[in-house]
């Protein structure tokens, strides 16, 4: 029997800064303290008690940089959020999600200045509508795809072909129409004779961290996630990595947002990332240079 599990598309809820107001406005009203030094004094506490916290709001005021990026590369750009801060003086705000709900977001105007998708394809129809710098444009880093399966679940496919079998499925991977990862899955199955039909089961997931957890929580016995995904989860093991030959190539395009709130600090923020410090952490975390 025919059975596609489908699963509701909604881009992220978008992360928000509160920034502290730059300048604080202070006024004095005349307040019935009523008589005495002692009440006069409590008046006097106060009105110095309120004055230092308008201080140190305006004090606590740092530029920000929001990235919308990729799922599959959002947990490594959280991990340097601190190291970025420490070296340029910005906050690094990150918007995750699929790429095509990010474009879409964009496409919308959602305030973002930096966008890292994990499909050229998703880059070029924002630069179609000419909301992307193409001068800042750069392939970040790559990626491959693999089959994972729960540890001790005693699965050992030769080749993807043999994930036909019922033992396999249903096999969890991202949504094709908006999941990078699931358009390039679907690509590889396809060429060992797995279409989309009656006899194969897939789980789609809004992105490819969600099609890794249905694998970890036992939902699906096996799923199609990027290298990276599957490096450091515990719990799930690599059961073949899939021949690139078999889809597209994988690639991270990154680029300033034409409209970015913040471009100059998004420029320096992608210099930053193309550094040495930085794709030393994506090989680190399971990516290859481009």
């Amino acid at each position: 029997m025919h059975f596609i599990s489908y699963f509701t598309m909604r881009p992220n809820p978008r992360t928000f800064s509160f920034i502290p107001r730059a300048m604080g406005v202070f006024y004095f009203r005349r307040v019935p303290c009523g008589g005495g030094i002692l009440s006069g004094l409590f008046c006097v506490v106060i009105a110095f008690a309120c004055l230092f916290a308008g201080c140190g709001e305006r004090g606590s005021t740092t530029p920000t940089v929001r990235i919308d990026a990729a799922a599959s590369i959002a947990y490594i750009l959280e991990s340097l959020a601190g190291q970025i801060e420490n070296d340029l003086g910005v906050r690094v705000e990150i918007n995750a999600g699929a790429s095509g709900a990010l474009a879409k977001q964009i496409a919308q105007g959602d305030g973002a200045d930096l966008f890292i998708s994990a499909d050229p394809g998703w880059m070029d129809a924002l630069t179609k509508q000419n909301l992307i710098d193409t001068a800042t444009r750069v392939d970040l880093v790559a990626n491959r795809l693999v089959l994972v399966g729960q540890a001790g679940s005693g699965l050992a496919p030769g080749s993807l072909a043999d994930i036909k079998q019922a033992d396999y499925q249903p096999i969890a991977l991202g949504d094709p129409a908006y999941v990078p990862a699931g358009r390039y899955a679907v690509q590889a199955l396809a060429l060992h004779g797995l279409e989309i039909g009656p006899g194969l089961k897939l789980a789609e997931a809004p992105d490819v961290r969600a099609a890794l957890a249905f694998v970890l929580s036992g939902q699906c016995p096996v799923g199609v996630v990027y290298a990276s995904d599957a490096k450091d989860a515990r719990g799930v093991v690599v059961l073949l990595t899939i021949d690139p030959a078999d889809h597209e190539p994988i690639r991270y395009p990154a680029a300033v947002v034409r409209d970015a709130p913040n471009r100059e600090g998004a420029v320096r923020v992608l210099d930053w990332l193309k550094g040495e410090r930085a794709r030393s952490a994506f090989r680190d975390a399971g990516f290859v240079d481009p």
